[in-house]
This record gives structure tokens, sequence and C-alpha cells, in this order.
């Protein structure tokens, strides 16, 4: 074990973030050009590419928890998560290179370009579900609770934003094939390299600094945390009938699906209502869990949301009422290349440069700012606050939609609620649950945020029933409005975690 790895040093918690910077890395790549390559190159409509976007949430629901039980159980390659980085990172690289040849896996299978599309993204996002899991709960197997997790978590994020970044800085300077080549190389190199400077604790090695069995006794274990996701389960049976209305019926009940999309909504707020309500009497750390997960849920709605339908609001909304000659992101881009950007070109752009901004915000914000933060506040504070903050940055890019610098603003609003998302919230859920089921419980965490996504499509359709997605970012501010709802309801740990923290 490298004397880096014992002391918990800055250099060893960097190292240990590399594995999930680098699927965050391959995620970055495919927000900035899987939209826009298949609208542009293969002139995929946007329900198809919704329908793309929904078919990785429904592989991550099935995968997701059962890798992570795999690799708490699993002891191969001096590891129990490696063995995930290793087969995570190479599916990854290929399937990522398989975006620039749908066409001609197309020609080659003999299926439709929708059809190859939808297996080149279910490939992905098996990739990322078999090597996020393992990523995540390395750094939780690796760091005692308290300071030196969220440190690890906060570093976690810090290295990831920095890659999102430079994935950004590619998209805009060089264009987004060049990004997902670079993509290839970054995902596969980064997974696994640094598996060879880190030693995890075999099966019969004590874990550090274990948590004294009066505090694990508040834990949830792995079977109540899946219990905890039954209130959001109204969104797999709309993510379900989706699927089957495109790929079976051909759309033919396509006039309920809003109508179906805001019954799901409704059942799911009611049921949070509940329990909240009775958490009001009952202060079990399964209610608490069940609130955590909410929360989260809701959040990821509106996240996902903006991921599949930025590119649209922006080409749509913002670069029409734009000059192309001071469209700021043009201007990065034509440094480069001296090429005037078309259209779609400059949509392109623009959304990569906003969600550089947010990436960059996100990178800088949990060192410098939220740990020290939530030493002060708690942890469920600071990032309920960082839910109301960028609840406010969506509304500020809904209500300046033809302004590319209110674009910008808001984006970068947003950033610090993006920081948090992927943070410190993974703080706040390690230790609600069972250290001994880590992998299963990062599995189900995950999967608070894949069963919103399963929804996407229904926020796609009321919001071109609004007004043609006039006011899409409108309603992702409703989504975090009621992230920051459920995170009201939640209570710091304990007092000690919180002076810790």
């Amino acid at each position: 074990m490298l004397d880096a790895q014992k002391n918990l040093t800055t250099s060893f918690l960097i190292l240990l973030s590399l594995p999930t910077a680098a699927i965050g890395f391959c995620l970055s790549a495919g927000i900035a050009s899987s939209t826009w390559l298949l609208s542009t190159r293969y002139g995929l409509n946007i329900d198809n590419i919704a329908l793309i976007w929904l078919a990785g949430p429904l592989m991550g629901l099935l995968v997701q928890p059962i890798v992570g039980a795999l690799s708490d159980r699993t002891w191969l390659l001096s590891g129990r998560r490696k063995p995930y980085l290793l087969v995570g990172g190479a599916a990854g690289a290929a399937s990522m290179f398989a975006m620039l040849r749908l066409d001609t896996l197309a020609s080659t299978t003999g299926l439709s370009l929708l059809a190859v599309a939808v297996v080149v993204a279910l490939l992905c996002d098996l990739s990322t579900n078999v090597t996020f899991n393992p990523a995540r709960s390395l750094v939780a197997d690796l760091t005692p609770e308290g300071p030196d997790r969220v440190r690890g978590y906060s570093w976690m994020q810090t290295v990831s934003g920095i890659f999102g970044i430079s994935a950004y800085v590619i998209s805009i300077f060089f264009g987004n094939e060049v990004l997902i080549l670079v993509t290839v190389a970054v995902t596969f190199l980064f997974s696994v390299a640094p598996l060879l400077f880190i030693q995890e604790s075999g099966p019969s090695t004590p874990q550090p600094k274990p948590v004294p069995s009066e505090q694990a006794q508040t834990r949830s274990s792995g079977a109540d945390a899946f219990k905890a996701l039954l209130p959001m389960s109204s969104f797999m049976g709309y993510g379900i009938f989706i699927a089957v209305d495109k790929l079976v019926l051909d759309g033919a009940l396509s006039t309920i699906a809003v109508p179906l999309f805001l019954v799901a909504v409704v059942i799911t707020l009611a049921w949070g209502l509940l329990i909240v309500r009775q958490a009001r009497t009952d202060s079990s750390h399964k209610l608490r869990l069940q609130k955590i997960l909410l929360g989260h849920g809701f959040a990821w709605l509106g996240v996902q949301g903006m991921f599949v339908m930025a590119f649209f609001f922006v080409r749509d909304f913002v670069v029409p009422t734009t000059d192309p000659a001071s469209v700021l992101a043009n201007s990065f881009l034509h440094l480069a290349h001296g090429a005037a950007p078309t259209a779609a070109d400059t949509a392109g752009n623009v959304m990569s440069l906003g969600f550089l901004l947010l990436n960059v915000v996100g990178a800088l914000l949990p060192v410098l700012m939220l740990k020290p933060l939530c030493v002060r506040w708690g942890k469920v504070r600071v990032h309920q606050i960082a839910m109301g903050l960028m609840a406010l940055g969506y509304l500020l890019v809904s209500l300046g939609a033809n302004s590319e610098l209110l674009y910008y603003g808001g984006m970068l609003l947003c950033g610090i609620g993006w920081s948090s998302l992927i943070s410190i919230v993974f703080a706040i859920f390690s230790e609600s649950v069972s250290s001994g089921e880590m992998g299963v419980s990062m599995g189900v965490f995950n999967s608070s945020l894949v069963l919103p996504a399963l929804a996407v499509p229904g926020l796609l359709k009321l919001s071109d029933a609004l007004g043609h997605h006039r006011w899409m970012f409108l309603l992702f501010a409703a989504c975090l409005t009621a992230s920051f709802g459920f995170w009201s309801t939640v209570s710091e740990k304990s007092d000690a975690t919180r002076e810790v923290c």
C-alpha cells in the first residue's frame, strides 16, 4: 500500500478520483455532443433523441443495483471494485467511438439508424453503470466517515469537474467529433491506470475506522434503500409506457402522454408529502432516507431534462435573437478554425459554453466553499440552499431566453447546485446506509436519479404543449423547487456528524 493511501493525502484522493472523473468526462462528452450529433449528422428529431436518452436510464435501473450488490461480494484481480472499472472503462471507450459510426453500423447490421443508436446508447450507459457505482463506492471504502470522506467526495467532484471542463473546452475549440475521439482515450486510460496504484481492503481486512455499532443501528440496509425508492415508482411506469408506445405501438397512445406524466408527478408528490407528514411524529431513519431520495430524484428530473433539451432551447430561442457575429461562443471556434459556423454549430457552441461555465463552478466550489460551509452550517442545509439557487438559475435562463449572456449567467448559478448535487449529497447518503452494503446502496442511490430520468420524455411533451419548448427551463425550475422542498424537511444526521463534516 502506498504511504499516500495510508495517510489519505490529497494526491491519493486525486488518484482515487480519476476513474470517476474518466466516466464523468465520458458523460460530459455525451452531453456536449450526443444531441448535436444525432440531430445534425444523423437527422433524428427531438422525440427520437429523447427515446435514445431514455434507453440509458432503463438499462441503469436494472444494472446499477445488481452491479453494486455484486461488487460488494466480488474479490478478483486484488479488488472488489477493480474488475468493474476495467470492464466499464473498455466498454465506455468502445461505445463512444461507435457514436461516430452509427450509419456504418446500421448498414452493416441491416437495422434502422434509430435501433442502432438505441443499442449504442444502452452499451454506453451500461458501461457507465458498471463503472460509476464501484468508482464512487471505492471512495467510501477507502475513506473513514467525517472530514476525510467529505474530502474524498469533494476532490472527486473537483477532479471530475476539471475533466468535464476539458470536455467542453475541446468541444468549443475543436468540435464535437474531435471531442468524441479524445473521450475514447481518456475513458479507457483513466479508468484503468489508477488501479495499478490503489490497494483495496481484502475480504478479511478491517475497514478503516469502522462505525460504532450504536451508530450503525441508525442506518438503512440495502433492502431499506430499495424500499425507499417506492414513492418514485410511478416514474418507472411512465418510462415503460413511453418505450412501449414508441417502439411497439408506433405512437398510438401519444395523445395521453402528457396527462399520464402529470398523473405520475402528482402521485409522486402526494406520496412524498405523506412521508413528510408521517416523519413529523416518526424520526425513523427509513423515512429520512425516503426524503433524501425524493429530493435527489426531483433535482435530477430537472437536470436530466436540461441535458436532453438544452440544445433545442438554445437553437430555437437564444440563437435566433442574437446577431451571429456577436455570439461569444463562436469567437472561440473562430480562433481555432477561422471558419464561419452554421446555425446548428452556433447553438452547439453556446450550449457547450454554458455547460463549461456550469462545470467550472462545479469543479471549484466543493473544495473552496462547500466543505467549509458544511462545517459551519451542516451538509443538508448547504445542499438545500444549493438546490434553491439552481432553481433560480433555471428561472433566469427561462426569463432571459433572448439573451446569450443571461443564459450564461443562469448556468453559472446552476453550477452551485451542480457542485453540491454530485459531491456533498454522496457524503449525506453514504452516512445513512450500512457500510457493509455500500455497493448495492450506491446502486439504489443512482436509481433515485434514473427513475426520474425515465419521465423526461413526459417533461419534453409537456414543454412542447405549453409553448413549443419556450418554457422548458421554467419546468426545470419547478423540479428543483420540489427538490428544495423535500430537502428542507431532512434533518442533519446528528450533532456529532455535523461537527466533523
